[in-house]
């Protein structure tokens, strides 16, 4: 039985670039929305009252139909919308890219534990192979329509675990100069760029941070020096073992040539010296004491703990987040590679 009456909620980002929602009646089973975009989106359709209802879908400057059906959201219809169809025939493949990058993020976290290296490469060419295959279908989706914004909404979320930004980029350039030079190509050109800045490869951003002294730790200082740049806080339980950890692996590497540099994401000092003096960390200490709001914690896009960078003698990012067994390779590997 169709619903009567009620009312449906459309959020959408408007000409400003900001959230926008327009609310209509439901009468005898129907509602009419009229508004415009700046570009075709993916906006979200909710029913609050008589149905409790969420879909997304790519709106655009159209007429469009939605033909809702009660709990079974599988049968939703939406028509008139050509980006919507790119949007719904792709959009399968976006879930198997999340569920296959879960499994190699899993992967390594297990691999880098054992430590077992074997695994890990194992598990990565599988993913490299997995996202290939991917990246070819969006590739054939924008052949036939370079010019639908759907393709580039899936293109933006490779982000979510890129090993080949020049793949990114080459999909993302066959898209027709409209999308490119439009909203969401901007928006997805600077979290492109900023991501790219901190990829193996490229120089490590500088750190904008203070000693327990009060005076300002800098990258650029230890240059010519294999630099681990931690992230931890002295409220996170496996930070702290890996600061106890890393102690013996310090005082054997560091007379060859190895740093370490620890940005603290704690946002009380108290706190922070105690832990420094507690797990006996000898090496160079930094903070901004902002915690989650750290400036240096955003460039390096530090949302979880411990996370780290190891840095060669040139300065430029070697590899990230490598712990234990996989770390003291990395590091004997660069001490025996020089400059």
């Amino acid at each position: 039985m169709a619903l009567q009456s009620g009312t449906v909620s459309l959020t959408y980002t408007n000409e400003d670039g900001e959230d926008t929602t327009i609310k209509a009646a439901i009468v005898g089973g129907k509602f009419t929305i009229t508004g415009f975009v700046p570009e075709p989106e993916l906006a979200r359709l909710s029913i609050t009252e008589g149905w409790s209802y969420n879909t997304s879908f790519f709106l655009e400057n159209t007429a469009i139909g939605i033909e809702l059906v009660k709990d079974v959201p599988e049968k939703t219809r939406i028509t008139g919308s050509a980006s919507n169809i790119v949007y719904e025939n792709l959009k399968p493949g976006l879930n198997d890219f999340f569920a296959r990058a879960r499994q190699n993020e899993a992967a390594h976290q297990q691999s880098a534990s054992l430590p077992d290296h074997h695994a890990m490469n194992q598990a990565d060419s599988v993913w490299f192979a997995q996202q290939g295959q991917w990246i070819q279908s969006i590739r054939n989706t924008i052949s036939s329509n370079p010019e639908n914004y759907a393709a580039l909404y899936f293109i933006q979320w490779l982000l979510f675990r890129p090993n080949n930004y020049d793949s990114i980029m080459s999909v993302f350039m066959q898209l027709g100069p409209g999308v490119r030079q439009g909203l969401a190509a901007k928006k997805f050109l600077v979290e492109f760029d900023h991501k790219y800045k901190i990829s193996p490869g490229r120089p490590a951003p500088e750190i904008n941070g203070k000693d327990t002294s009060g005076l300002g730790v800098f990258l650029a200082s230890f240059k010519g020096k294999i630099i681990l740049l931690d992230f931890w806080s002295s409220y996170c339980g496996p930070c702290r073992l890996e600061n106890r950890w890393i102690l013996p692996v310090y005082q054997k590497y560091h007379s060859a040539g190895f740093e370490i540099i620890s940005f603290s994401l704690d946002n009380e000092r108290s706190f922070w010296l105690q832990a420094i003096q507690t797990d006996g960390m000898l090496w160079p200490q930094a903070s901004d004491l902002r915690g989650g709001a750290s400036a240096t914690g955003g460039i390096y896009e530090i949302t979880e703990l411990p996370r780290n960078v190891l840095i060669d003698r040139t300065g430029k990012i070697y590899v990230k987040d490598v712990h234990r067994e996989a770390l003291i390779d990395a590091i004997e590997y660069l001490l025996k590679k020089g400059n």
